[in-house]
């Protein structure tokens, strides 16, 4: 089984996350944030899930999840993030 991996193409004020896996990739606009929001990932949602990009919706949270943690890890370190129907956010941790 071929690994799972995430890309990242900036361009500007935004860019794409592309989504690969065994069964082909699945490309999300993002843009970057003000404030305490460092990115916004729009996503389709629920209804929209098959039809734009092919998988079922079973896979959805996990692949969801899946780009959250990877855009965590390689470009947001010191951020958690929020899943919610149609976009994830990138959020700085607040501190006291």
């Amino acid at each position: 089984m071929k690994a799972k991996i995430v890309e990242f193409l900036s361009k500007g004020r935004g860019g794409y996350i592309i989504y690969k896996d065994e069964t082909g990739h699945i490309k999300f606009f993002f843009e970057f944030g003000g404030g305490d929001c460092i990115a916004i990932i729009y996503v389709p949602t629920t209804d929209e899930w098959k039809s734009k990009t092919n998988r079922e919706i079973a896979q959805r949270q996990s692949i969801l999840t899946f780009i959250a943690e990877q855009s965590i890890k390689v470009q947001a370190p010191d951020c958690y993030y929020e899943i919610s129907e149609n976009y994830i956010e990138i959020l700085n941790k607040k501190t006291s």
